[in-house]
């Protein structure tokens, strides 16, 4: 990255803890740190690793009405396989929100944001590994996690692999709809092709995806 894109994190901290709540701040730390470790292993860059981390969430609002409005007051692009899953438009926000409030330029670090609740096919190595940092962060706790953690550090695409497994498992056992980026990244990664099909969903609805 060039010295232009360096964030310099001490000066928005502040602001980011007081948009995103406590809670969600401390699991963007984790994911941060645990970017970094990954990023590390594998030989990303943990400048990028770092900030996509840390603001992956950035624009992830107290209240879904609220990410709503500011998704809309921004005008923010969501693609239509995107804008019948309300839950992850968190995602396309926190990416106009750290390009224009917090100075990113980097669009590889952008990306890597918006794709950090669904993932897609061909993923970057930066784009799997803030992926896994926010499933498996310290303040998480779940069914084999650590077994989960114990695989990232010696298979990145494997972890990645049993992570969507089992986000899309559990997704499915709610009865909730599955977003396509999901399917693609599960299928891309040489996981069984799903037995549901993508979900078309009726008018007005808004379906939880992935997050």
């Amino acid at each position: 990255m060039h010295s232009s894109s360096l964030l310099r994190f001490d000066r928005f901290l502040p602001t980011l803890r007081k948009t995103i709540g406590r809670k969600r701040f401390l699991h963007s730390l984790g994911a941060m740190h645990y970017a970094v470790a990954l990023a590390q292993r594998y030989g990303e860059d943990t400048v990028r690793a770092a900030t996509a981390g840390l603001l992956h969430d950035c624009g992830r609002l107290r209240q879904i009405e609220q990410i709503e409005a500011e998704t809309r007051r921004r005008a923010v692009h969501l693609p239509p396989e995107d804008r019948p899953f309300v839950k992850v438009w968190h995602a396309w926000l926190s990416a106009d929100m750290a390009a224009t409030d917090y100075g990113v330029a980097d669009e590889a670090v952008l990306q890597a944001i918006r794709l950090h609740p669904t993932g897609d096919a061909r993923m970057s190595s930066l784009e799997k590994i803030i992926f896994l940092a926010d499933y498996i962060e310290p303040t998480r706790q779940f069914e084999g996690l650590n077994e989960l953690r114990a695989l990232a550090e010696d298979d990145l695409d494997s972890a990645l692999r049993r992570a969507l497994e089992t986000k899309i498992r559990y997704i499915h056992s709610q009865g909730r709809s599955l977003n396509s980026r999901s399917l693609r990244a599960l299928e891309d990664l040489g996981g069984p092709v799903w037995e549901v099909a993508p979900f078309s969903p009726p008018e007005k609805r808004h379906d939880e995806s992935l997050a």
